[in-house]
């Protein structure tokens, strides 16, 4: 299992694309966890040589829109291959109710209407609810409630290897409500939008959050690797250096800071 990060950056990133990334074990399916906010996402999956039509599954965690506009991009590219190429693949989409009534706002709207029959019948928009499980690459995937004080945001869990999970919690703070969905992961994707400053100070009183308080959350609940996203975009050149040494202050486990188009091995 491994993980292509299409996109790194937060929601004006201007230097690299906005977070958002896949999961798979073999060329033939992908799982695509959040979009970015519009169609760079195709040309992101074009520079890490995945097939749109090999993305099964696609996750995403809330409305906002560096999250949930490049769906659009991609239902937009499969809908033509449904009317001119005679493809038939179901593609599934899943979030909470906030995320699949806003798709399905924009797809209605935005969407040719010479698509939206064909659209409709293999494009699945799928509502899921606090502690839901959905087999997705042969593995359980269970989604969460990350309780965000701003927007209605999901994460999940997903079962990589007996006793090894991989934990997906947004683009915000731990909340005190998430830590027991973190706790004992193996892999944790978290949010690390600041290195550090006094007024962001442990990410407490904002919905971001900071490599320090990211990394003393995964101290505490005993996470072995952290991959840390969702960040500034004003200094690439040197976010891998700086984010790592601030992170080790922290936290004792392997520390990731991955470009756009970089992959890592989770298996």
């Amino acid at each position: 299992m491994k993980i292509t990060m299409l996109g790194t950056g937060h929601g004006t990133a201007t230097e690299c694309y906005n977070t958002c990334f896949t999961l798979n074990e073999n060329e033939d399916e992908y799982f695509l966890v959040d979009a970015g906010g519009g169609n760079g996402i195709l040309k992101q999956l074009k520079d890490a040589n995945i097939n749109i039509e090999n993305i099964n599954n696609i996750f995403i965690s809330h409305t906002h829109s560096d999250h949930i506009l490049g769906v659009f991009w991609i239902v937009r590219v499969i809908a033509r291959k449904y009317l001119s190429e005679g493809y038939q693949k179901e593609l599934y989409i899943y979030g909470n109710d906030e995320v699949i009534y806003a798709l399905r706002k924009i797809i209605d709207v935005l969407l040719p209407p010479r698509f939206m029959e064909l659209a409709n019948k293999y494009i699945k928009l799928i509502k899921v609810n606090e502690g839901e499980s959905i087999e997705i690459l042969n593995r359980k995937c269970t989604f969460f409630d990350i309780k965000s004080p701003d927007v209605k945001q999901f994460g999940f869990y997903m079962e990589l290897a007996p006793n090894k999970k991989f934990t997906f919690i947004g683009d915000e703070s731990c909340q005190e409500e998430t830590k027991k969905y973190v706790y004992n992961s193996e892999w944790l994707f978290a949010d690390a939008y600041k290195p550090y400053l006094k007024d962001y100070e442990k990410g407490r009183k904002y919905r971001h959050s900071t490599v320090g308080y990211t990394c003393e959350i995964c101290q505490e609940q005993n996470v072995k690797n952290v991959i840390l996203s969702h960040t500034m975009d004003d200094d690439l050149k040197n976010r891998k250096k700086l984010y790592t040494e601030i992170a080790k202050k922290y936290y004792n486990g392997k520390v990731f800071v991955p470009d756009d188009l970089e992959t890592i091995d989770l298996l």
